[in-house]
């Protein structure tokens, strides 16, 4: 047994009232409760912390899988705490109210949105993460644990609750997962409680040597008249790419980028012998060796993806919504690269930014296996993906950040201010949704991470101080439809006035509007 070591965000608020005699749980220990949980990657972050502010003071250890060296967790976590009344009001065990609990979660985030809804749906059991199989080693006098996480080491359960980045009833077309058929509507309602929990912003990522290659030609450089140095990394120094050029970007239509001109000059011919350092002192070139556009993509079932297609491909909220889905070429360009959770996209990214080879991509499909080598060349790209604002908010100094960096779309910087104010249009209202059938006990602990998902003040206070980059304030805001809002945004407890579920129940497909009350503050 051993203290636990809060992060930061958590101990913040742990002055409500925790006990501070608890103990850590060995994974030895039986729970009293063990919930099983999977879906969106983006979101791990946020889960993560909503279910820490849970626990009773000293009692969490995390476990992660080790699949991946240096992405520890990528796949499955799992947590472990005791929780108690009054932090869970309602809290069970068969049945029975309790003062306290042991309360072991499990989240699955392998695959993506689509396993926290169609294995929901259908009743169908997914891989998930044991921990009490000898198969975690403790790491130093931390509460973290790594966990092997293959073989006989993992077990088949039907997922209790999942997460997703979007709504249920999205994942069709491009979205639907490689081992389940799209979403029946009737069926999913049927099966499941859902509850949007909060907007959620994402971003577009490119490599660092693209980012510095655009700045390069939008004159935001110092040596092009511009203000800023070589990789600035704040709202006025981030170049921009157009929702039309993203679009076109992503829906496969442009091979190289030596197609890519600006005023007529191609993009890698701006860049002739232009270097630049990502703050860990490697001097690197800027144009790249291999010229093909490179797409780092999510697999069919994620959310970042079904988010992305929806906003820049309008794909499947119409028939003619363009396709992400293309064969490409490895030989001429582009190549799409598809990668399983949001920490594969950071290696995917960083693979073309540092000439590396550590992303695995999509082998087979059903169950999706991922063994290719994403850049087994090694070569140097410039590369887009897909990913949360959840990601990456490290300044250069900082040798933890990931080699790339967002982007501002049709000139708007990713930023909680700009989507506030309906400037910013690449954000949706994610879900939690359980199944029907579960117990009374896994359900009270289930709404209680959900209503926590949903409120102004822990957004701003426990989840969005980790997610604030050096261009400004990203990640969650509440939802305007059931918290109140004025025209000035409340960074303690934000909450967004716009809506994608205006006409009828929630469709990220909706133009995003205020809804018409008898609130006369809007941030317009």
């Amino acid at each position: 047994m051993k203290k636990q070591v809060l992060p930061a965000a958590i101990a913040a608020v742990s002055l409500l009232g925790f006990s501070q005699a608890s103990f850590a749980l060995a994974p030895a220990t039986t729970p009293d409760l063990e919930i099983f949980m999977s879906g969106a990657t983006a979101q791990d972050k946020g889960i993560a912390a909503l279910f820490e502010n849970l626990c009773d003071a000293g009692t969490l250890d995390v476990f992660k899988d080790n699949n991946k060296a240096g992405s520890e967790g990528k796949d499955h976590t799992a947590f472990f705490c005791t929780l108690n009344s009054t932090n869970v009001p309602g809290l069970s065990v068969n049945g029975n109210p309790v003062a306290s609990a042991k309360v072991l979660l499990h989240k699955r985030s392998q695959g993506g949105s689509a396993q926290g809804v169609n294995p929901l749906i259908d009743g169908v059991a997914i891989a998930a993460m044991r921990i009490d199989n000898g198969n975690c080693t403790q790491q130093g006098v931390t509460n973290t644990w790594f966990c092997n996480a293959q073989g006989a080491n993992l077990t088949n359960q039907v997922s209790d609750a999942g997460v997703s980045d979007v709504e249920p009833k999205l994942f069709t077309g491009p979205n639907k997962p490689s081992n389940a058929g799209a979403v029946d509507p009737a069926a999913a309602d049927a099966a499941l409680d859902v509850v949007p929990a909060a907007a959620l912003l994402f971003g577009v990522p490119v490599s660092d040597n693209l980012y510095v290659a655009l700045q390069k030609a939008q004159g935001l450089l110092v040596a092009d008249g511009g203000s800023c140095a070589v990789g600035a990394y704040t709202e006025a120094c981030m170049p921009n790419l157009t929702k039309q050029q993203v679009a076109e970007l992503i829906s496969g239509q442009i091979k190289r980028w030596s197609e890519f001109k600006i005023n007529g000059t191609a993009l890698t011919a701006l860049t002739a012998g232009m270097t630049y350092d990502s703050g860990d002192g490697v001097v690197r070139n800027v144009t790249p060796t291999d010229t093909k556009l490179h797409f780092c993509k999510r697999i069919d079932g994620s959310g970042t993806g079904a988010q992305m297609y929806a906003k820049f491909l309008n794909n499947p909220c119409s028939t003619a919504g363009l396709d992400p889905d293309w064969a490409g070429s490895n030989l001429a360009g582009p190549v799409k690269h598809e990668v399983s959770g949001s920490g594969d996209m950071e290696l995917c990214l960083e693979d073309f930014a540092d000439g590396e080879n550590n992303a695995k991509t999509i082998t087979s499909t059903n169950p999706d296996v991922f063994n290719n080598a994403n850049n087994s060349a090694l070569a140097k790209g410039w590369a887009i993906g897909m990913q949360s604002t959840e990601n990456n908010a490290r300044v250069d100094s900082d040798p933890k950040r990931k080699h790339y960096r967002f982007v501002k779309v049709d000139g708007v910087a990713p930023t909680l201010e700009n989507a506030f104010r309906g400037k910013y249009m690449d954000w949706v209202e994610q879900t939690i949704q359980w199944r029907k059938a579960i117990s009374q006990d896994k359900k009270t602990v289930i709404q209680k991470i959900a209503t926590d998902a949903s409120s102004p003040s822990i957004l701003g206070t426990v989840l969005n101080p980790d997610f604030v980059h050096p261009f400004g304030p990203a990640g969650y805001l509440a939802i305007g439809n059931n918290h109140p809002f004025t025209e000035n945004l409340n960074l303690s407890a934000p909450v967004m006035p716009y809506s994608h579920a205006v006409a009828g129940t929630l469709s990220n497909c909706q133009v995003p509007v205020i809804k018409s009350s008898t609130n006369t503050s809007k941030p317009m």
